[in-house]
């Protein structure tokens, strides 16, 4: 017997042991101790990304305040072209709420909520269109990426919406 309970105690302890590694790698990871030298490069590196990051965030700042300013350029040319002021078309262009509430008085129980939503109703499907065939009509200095993003859906959608009514005529 007592050979029996030293090879079982012996095993216990060689168990006993095993676990305690593994649980000493577990709480403590080899890869934990990171040599002073790796932690300094570490650290210029990331100051380097960092600097890199900054002058890339300047670069896009300043590309984005030229094309507006470009945009703004062409606009003027083209109202220069067209023989308008800038002030001048702004008094005569309904806005897109107004052209919308006309064309929802013709559907009683619809809402701009309603008609921004992702439903697809059918109940919701020609009022949708009849605000977007409006808002295309009134507001010609409106791209359709622009009405698009007004109703909350893609340009080309907008797109079909017109050419349907205009395959209808």
């Amino acid at each position: 017997m007592t050979n029996h309970s030293e090879g079982t105690q012996s095993q216990l302890m060689r168990l006993t042991r095993h676990y305690s590694a593994v649980r000493e790698r577990l709480v403590r990871p080899a890869n934990a101790v990171v040599s002073a030298a790796a932690a300094a490069e570490l650290e210029r590196r990331l100051q380097a990304l960092a600097g890199d990051n900054a002058a890339k965030a300047r670069r896009i700042a300043a590309l984005e305040t030229e094309l507006a300013d470009a945009g703004a350029r062409l606009i003027a040319q083209a109202q220069a072209l067209l023989g308008q002021r800038a002030g001048e078309e702004a008094e005569h262009v309904p806005a897109v709420e107004a052209i919308v509430a006309a064309v929802l008085e013709r559907f009683p129980g619809i809402t701009w909520e309603d008609i921004i939503s992702v439903r697809r109703e059918r109940r919701l499907v020609e009022p949708r269109h009849a605000c977007m065939r409006a808002v295309y009509d009134a507001r010609k200095d409106l791209s359709l990426l622009s009405i698009g993003r007004i109703f909350r859906r893609k340009h080309t959608t907008v797109l079909g919406v017109v050419q349907r009514r205009s395959a209808d005529a």
